[in-house]
């Protein structure tokens, strides 16, 4: 398969396209490693720059990796996240043919502090229940959830999530609302960053330190009444976000 010369389009981003729809047709599968950059200069008809330049923007975009010394691989598709609307974690990764699972790390009763009774509206004097959950996919950690409730939700919230661990049931705080109260949360406003994990992060969601980690902060509302504070940490390795904005 040659590439158009006689268009305005750059090779190496023809050719790059060309490794995209491969992977997507199945000609090329997951951790299968691409040919050499001789053999592609000779099946395309190409310099050895151009080569590298389309396998970089591929890389780049999240379509291959590379293992010094060895050659270049297929990654497994990252998770989409939508960014327009609200799924629940177990939806989220069936549409995309992974197997979810959750765990709980921790739940406690703390003291409040100034941040957090800023957040949910309460006096500083007041206890809060502290959630933190492990979000799975195929076995793997992709995502952690740090919860902060009000005492009297947050005890509904713990044993509401005791109960779906003791079912094996795939959740998220998400989930739990819908399980303690008729009064569902009705927006969520979010704030996302990028970060780096720490030692701690490294250790709950397998990943070296230092590696990238999507960081989202949340206040869940319903109606005007703040129902929970969330820091959600999504591995950068395994999460994409996206959105559709209309011009």
């Amino acid at each position: 398969m040659l590439l158009d010369r006689n268009t305005a389009s750059p090779l190496y981003e023809q050719l790059k396209k060309v490794i995209e729809h491969k992977i997507k047709v199945g000609e090329l599968k997951i951790d299968e490693q691409l040919p050499s950059e001789r053999q592609l200069c000779e099946i395309y008809e190409v310099s050895r720059i151009t080569v590298r330049q389309a396998i970089s923007l591929a890389e780049n975009e999240g379509l291959l990796y590379r293992k010094h010394g060895i050659g270049t691989f297929v990654t497994k598709p990252k998770i989409q996240q939508k960014l327009s609307s609200v799924d629940n974690f177990q939806t989220t990764l069936s549409q995309q043919g992974l197997v979810a699972r959750t765990e709980k790390w921790s739940s406690e009763i703390i003291s409040c502090n100034f941040q957090i009774s800023r957040l949910l509206d309460i006096d500083i004097m007041e206890k809060v229940a502290n959630l933190r959950l492990v979000g799975f996919a195929d076995d793997s950690p992709i995502v952690f959830y740090d919860s902060y409730f009000t005492y009297d939700i947050g005890k509904k919230m713990i044993a509401a999530a005791d109960e779906a661990l003791m079912k094996n049931t795939p959740f998220s705080t998400l989930d739990l609302h819908k399980e303690i109260s008729n009064d569902f949360p009705t927006h969520v406003e979010q704030t996302m960053e990028a970060h780096v994990s720490n030692e701690q992060l490294s250790k709950i969601l397998r990943v070296e330190k230092g590696s990238p980690i999507l960081r989202v902060t949340s206040i869940v509302y319903c109606n005007s009444k703040p129902v929970e504070y969330k820091e959600t940490h999504y591995r950068g390795d395994k999460y994409k976000f996206f959105i559709t904005r209309n011009l």
